[in-house]
């Protein structure tokens, strides 16, 4: 038997309309977008290959995560296809490949990492203790551990 690798592309969900609606974004609609801009950009070929092991296996709403999987091969058609992504179910969005890993235990690794760097960052553009703890109190809320 042949076993079959696959690619866990981690994306960072950016909205395209400023209101501060809480991103409602369903797996559902992330597959069959994804889909969609994979067959506008490379045709009936690239939607085929990525199709056979298309799935959309973490969408996080807070964090605006989603971990994305597919075969090794045509993950390289998804990849580049992703960043052409505009609209989500009815909502405008951007994707930014963030992280393309073997595993998922890689990427959340990386994405521990990732939310680190995002908080120090945070961290260290407030000029008191009380914007800091207003940071870690937002940063806990949205379920990030630190």
């Amino acid at each position: 038997m042949v076993r079959f690798k696959n690619r866990y592309l981690t994306a960072e969900i950016i909205p395209g309309d400023s209101t501060s609606q809480p991103l409602n974004v369903k797996k559902y609609d992330l597959l069959a977008s994804v889909l969609d801009i994979t067959e506008q950009i490379h045709g009936e070929f690239g939607a085929a290959a990525i199709r056979n092991g298309l799935e959309i296996k973490y969408c996080n709403e807070s964090t605006q995560i989603a971990i994305i999987r597919c075969r090794h091969g045509p993950h390289r058609l998804l990849a580049s296809s992703l960043p052409f992504l505009s609209t989500v179910g009815k909502r405008k969005v951007q994707l930014q490949s963030v992280y393309t890993g073997a595993t998922m235990l890689r990427c959340f690794k990386f994405l521990k990492k990732f939310h680190e760097d995002k908080i120090n960052e945070a961290l260290k553009t407030c000029k008191t203790e009380q914007e800091k703890k207003k940071v870690i109190e937002t940063m806990s809320k949205a379920n990030l551990e630190f």
